[in-house]
């Protein structure tokens, strides 16, 4: 199988654990070469024994060895021919397997957040949209969760922008964890966290609201636990289409209205989930 050389633009990007590749070392081609170390003696000889052929047998002899000597030379640049085609045909291939795997990559980096490894902003608003005129359509609900950390504030200025990083990332493992597969779990920004539950309802979206800020609370993964002992909390606001919301904007700004009603306090236990 023919491998990219090591110039392409392979090594210059990240692999999929973010670390470079090594380059590709050079394959040795030796096909071609041996048809042209055949035929080039061919076509010298070819070219010599109709200069000189007549001196040394008769015209007869000589008609038959350059017509069979033409034929070998057509032969062997028929099998040189086909040999490039085929070689072209397999760089060909190789490179548009390398350029789907290089846009795959680059679809992951554009649409995930380094830090959390959750997806981004970006995407979640892209499939939010496509979630939305879903249900819309055919009446089967979406909902989404929007989570904030308590104190985030307080972390970073008390531990450090490094411990607050390190948080965030061990609050991304947690979500991740905790989510279904078709759920898209995504970075909001800063210190707040989206996701998007497809085919939920209000009732289960909360319940899984609350089982995030429990997770969260406990500071526990499937990974592990955080060394650090910090006074992790979150609140969580929960909104649901098309019970409740008939557009992106509406869907957004409800949950957001009772993500801060959470984290005042001032929501009923029922509809929001905030654990200390």
């Amino acid at each position: 199988m023919f491998k990219i050389p090591p110039h392409d633009i392979h090594h210059s990007l990240p692999s999929g654990n973010g670390t470079a590749s090594l380059p590709r070392r050079r394959p040795r081609h030796v096909g071609s070469g041996h048809l042209l170390w055949i035929m080039i003696p061919l076509v010298y000889a070819m070219v010599g024994w109709s200069l000189a052929g007549e001196r040394v047998v008769g015209d007869r002899l000589q008609q038959i060895v350059e017509v069979a000597g033409i034929s070998l030379t057509g032969a062997v640049g028929l099998l040189l021919a086909y040999y490039v085609r085929t070689r072209n045909i397999q760089i060909e291939r190789a490179y548009s397997a390398h350029l789907e795997e290089l846009s795959q990559r680059l679809r992951s980096l554009a649409y995930h957040d380094s830090l959390t490894e959750l997806y981004n902003h970006r995407y979640f608003y892209e499939q939010l949209s496509h979630e939305v005129e879903r249900a819309i359509r055919y009446g089967r609900p979406v909902s989404v969760i929007l989570l904030d950390l308590d104190n985030f504030k307080t972390i970073n200025d008390t531990y450090g922008h490094l411990m607050g990083d390190k948080l965030l990332a061990f609050i991304g493992k947690i979500i991740s964890g905790q989510v279904r597969g078709a759920d898209i779990a995504a970075r909001y920004g800063g210190d707040e966290f989206a996701i998007i539950l497809p085919d939920t309802p209000h009732a289960s979206a909360e319940a899984t609201a609350q089982k995030l800020a429990r997770a969260i609370a406990s500071g526990q993964t499937n990974a592990g636990s955080l060394s650090e002992s910090l006074p992790l909390s979150a609140s969580c606001g929960v909104a649901c289409c098309p019970d409740e919301a008939r557009s992106v904007s509406e869907l957004l700004q409800l949950a957001d209205g009772r993500l801060y009603a959470a984290k005042d306090g001032s929501l009923l236990p029922y509809s929001h989930a905030s654990m200390r």
